[in-house]
């Protein structure tokens, strides 16, 4: 048997954050706000001295920085994270916001140093509308990878067990998931158009907006449909996307050109909806409650009015958010603390709040000032 990879944090202490998680997203009252800082690979991966480059090229390298980066996390970063995918420590297909773009002819690149980005977009005119339908879009380009590397990953899973403190003994890599959400029909339009293309086209071409819309969502649900079938998951299943681009329009502008492409593919779903939405979204909040019918509003914007989103949303969607992280990059961890206990004041009798940033810590924030959303927590956000 390989050498188990221990996590100092105890089993008891994981179930007791799950208790508390799934409380605030049933609006129940846990004993206090959870906190679940959004560290991604950016912070992560450097910690475990695998370089990027090598993170990407290789199945194997990419499940063991995975599993050694949630290690350095679960430890080190003060979170109510029980668990971030598959069996609490979990293993997926990391190819972040590109897998999309880069199944449907756009270039993708891979530095050594950093996560990877997406190229410039390609159909620009009726002709190439036929070449974006033609694509084989589950068996070519980064969803092929994903399909291989989980595949890799599985035949690997045996050299890379894990446990907590009083727990059983786990493998991550036994049932990797595919990266089963999704960067929203206006987004990856806006990757294979180029962004500024389909904001144009909102006004000077919205019938070739409209038909790359259509043929980009449908392939997307058809690589949702492969992995739902992939991982054999159980029904109902659970539904994450975010539309980011589309925070840019205005409600009208949504409305008519994003809309019926979110619900449909939100509502192709029998499970819990979330939706991811950076900037200020305050215009659309109706929108996400009464036409997507969203469950939870995750990693919502820094920059959304607290009183609005609690007007609209307060108890009857579960908030997850929205601490500045440029604050927590700069600021001081009182600066923070504060910060943290607004968001606490203004949303916590709603029930449903979750403790993030808005979104996404960025990688030389000081740890000190990620763990004072957790001691702002545990001063201000206690229910008894």
């Amino acid at each position: 048997m390989a050498d188990v990879i221990e996590i100092a944090v105890p089993f008891d202490e994981i179930e007791a954050r799950r208790e508390r998680v799934e409380k605030a997203k049933r609006f129940e009252t846990p004993d206090r706000v959870p906190v679940i800082p959004a560290v991604a690979h950016r912070v992560m991966i450097p910690r475990t001295g695998i370089s990027f480059g090598d993170y990407y090229r290789d199945p194997e390298t990419m499940l063991r920085a995975q599993i050694l980066g949630q290690k350095w996390l679960l430890e080190n970063v003060r979170t109510d994270a029980y668990s971030i995918t598959g069996a609490w420590a979990g293993a997926w297909t990391d190819f972040q916001n590109t897998f999309e773009a880069g199944s449907l002819g756009v270039e993708i690149h891979f530095p050594d140093d950093d996560i990877p980005w997406v190229g410039e977009g390609w159909v620009k005119a009726e002709t190439d509308l036929k070449t974006l339908e033609a694509i084989d879009y589950v068996h070519t380009g980064i969803n092929a990878r994903q399909v291989e590397f989980r595949r890799r990953m599985i035949e690997v899973a045996d050299k890379y067990p894990v446990r907590f403190q009083g727990g059983p003994v786990f493998y991550p890599g036994a049932n990797p998931w595919l990266t089963n959400t999704s960067d929203g029909p206006f987004g990856v339009t806006g990757d294979v158009m180029g962004q500024v293309e389909a904001f144009t086209a909102v006004y000077e071409r919205p019938d070739f907006l409209r038909e790359v819309m259509r043929i980009v969502t449908v392939k997307m649900i058809e690589w949702l449909d492969f992995c739902v079938q992939e991982m054999q998951l159980e029904h109902p299943v659970n539904f994450s996307w975010t539309d980011d681009l589309a925070v840019s329009l205005s409600a009208d502008s949504f409305r008519e050109f994003a809309l019926p492409f979110n619900q449909q593919m939100r509502f192709h779903f029998d499970g819990r909806a979330s939706l991811h939405m950076c900037g200020r979204s305050d215009h659309l909040l109706e929108i996400f409650r009464d036409d997507l019918k969203i469950d939870e509003f995750q990693g919502f914007g820094y920059q959304v009015n607290l009183d609005r989103v609690a007007e609209v949303m307060g108890g009857r969607v579960v908030l997850i958010g929205n601490v500045n992280p440029m604050l927590i990059q700069s600021g001081t961890p009182e600066d923070v603390r504060q910060a943290t206990r607004t968001v606490i004041e203004k949303l916590k009798d709603t029930r449903g709040l979750i403790i993030q940033d808005g979104s996404n810590i960025p990688p030389d924030a000081p740890l000190e000032n990620v763990n004072a959303m957790m001691e702002a927590a545990e001063l201000y956000g206690r229910y008894a």
